[in-house]
């Protein structure tokens, strides 16, 4: 995605700018506590531009997802729940409600469009500060939760669709963690934050740049939409390969069921939690690591339940409701794994390997033992006994070939989706700082 030429110029001023240079290099800008801005571009104090609301603080169990009048902004939702700057109710269906039982104050601030509401706890310096933005209440009831601030700008000193943005310049990110307090959860007070400058433009600037980064939204969005569309045609397609509900010319042999543990070799893992070590040299595979993907990583010296190439790991145990349950991980790296407690391994014989982990994974024999009531721990007995579909060697590697190409074509989406957000917010910090300026 482009922005035209004729909609910004460029200045390049920099930190580091020095006395001899500052003529050429800052021209038309100024230095500031916050660094480097366009001359007619101001800091202002938060509470000269924003009006702080009051907000209430219920727990998760007073929060539900499908009744309630009344809307409920969580800070732990802000971190991990909203991914754009810009909280559309209109599209957003991850907004709790609280409970119709819980009595709300007579003098609740209920939000408005253009309303920003900042989370004031984070577990990590990256979060401090994080802010969305209302948009499109239409009539519903919101209120802002737990460790967070709401503010409303009452004085038309900023545009909707700006707002929210302002916490998102790396300037003042990078000021707001001076103010954050705090060892394992850092905070900021309403006090510092109230005395906290921010960088704003003119309102004409800001509206040209909020145009800008919601074009690009509209454009991430969009490709979100064509991935979403492509993985429900995947899903549908797997279930139909996997099934023989849908089958390739030239094969028309029936499909033979056989219980798992007449495929595949059975190993449980063990505990080894007190041999952590940073340096060690297997990886621990554990339900964090296979439900993300391979991407959270623990290390231990310890050769308890080694992994090796082709293996299936499994999660055999999950919370109520949870995702991880059965949920699958194919080892197919050279790197050395081990093997912790409530996963197995499953190791294919006679089967293709990954025409077998495309069965197990989320497999709805094992989905129905969790009833949502308790924790669900699979027994190695329930695990060995689940029905698998097999059809002759050439056609599992039919489905297999078919199944990769989807995931093939997937993958090259999503890199394109991950180059238009690393554009976004370069192109955003270059706006939201004036190192780039826009033609009003």
């Amino acid at each position: 995605m482009n922005i035209s030429q004729d909609a910004m110029h460029t200045e390049l001023p920099t930190e580091e700018t020095n006395s001899s240079a500052e003529t050429s290099v800052s021209k038309g800008y100024k230095q500031t506590k916050l660094g480097w801005i366009p001359k007619d571009w101001s800091t202002p104090k938060i509470e000269d531009v924003f009006q702080f609301l009051k907000t209430s603080s219920y727990s998760r169990k007073q929060l539900n997802y499908d009744q309630g009048d009344v809307f409920y902004i969580h800070y732990g939702d802000i971190h991990a729940t909203y991914k754009k700057t810009i909280l559309d109710f209109e599209k957003e269906v991850l907004v709790p409600r609280i409970n119709k039982e819980v009595k709300l104050p007579n003098n609740v601030d209920f939000l408005k469009d253009g309303d920003v509401v900042i989370a004031d706890a984070s577990e990590d310096y990256e979060g401090i500060g994080e802010a969305i933005e209302m948009m499109n209440l239409n009539g519903r009831k919101v209120i802002s939760g737990l460790h967070t601030f709401a503010l409303r700008d009452t004085d038309r000193k900023t545009v909707k669709g700006f707002r929210a943005y302002i916490f998102k310049s790396y300037k003042v990110k990078r000021a707001l963690k001076t103010i954050a307090t705090g060892s394992k959860v850092y905070g900021i007070s309403k006090g510092n934050v109230q005395k906290f400058n921010i960088i704003l433009p003119p309102l004409s600037e800001q509206q040209k740049i909020a145009q800008i980064l919601s074009t690009w939204d509209k454009a991430i969005a969009l490709q979100e939409q064509l991935i979403a569309e492509k993985q429900a045609l995947k899903k549908g397609l797997m279930q139909e390969l996997l099934t023989g509900k849908k089958r390739f010319p030239g094969f028309t042999e029936e499909w033979e069921v056989v219980k798992l543990e007449e495929v595949c070799d059975f190993k449980n893992g063990k505990g080894h939690e007190q041999n952590i070590d940073a340096a060690g040299k297997f990886v621990v595979v554990n339900s964090k690591f296979i439900s993300s993907n391979g991407f959270v990583r623990k290390h231990t010296n310890s050769q308890i339940s080694p992994l090796h190439k082709n293996d299936i790991v499994m999660v055999m145990s999950d919370v109520p409701n949870g995702r991880a349950l059965a949920k699958c991980y194919l080892i197919d790296e050279n790197e050395k794994f081990s093997l912790n407690q409530r996963i197995c391994a499953l190791t294919p014989k006679n089967i293709n390997t990954k025409f077998l982990y495309y069965q197990l994974n989320r497999n709805k024999y094992y989905l129905k033992f969790n009833d949502g009531l308790g924790q669900t721990n699979l027994k190695k007995k329930e695990v060995l006994n689940c029905p698998i579909l097999v059809p002759s060697p050439n056609e599992q590697e039919k489905i297999v070939q078919v199944i990769e190409a989807s995931n093939d074509s997937l993958t090259s989406l999503n890199v394109v989706l991950d180059n238009m957000k690393k554009q976004k917010q370069g192109l955003m910090q270059q706006l939201l700082t004036g190192e780039k300026r826009v033609n009003v």
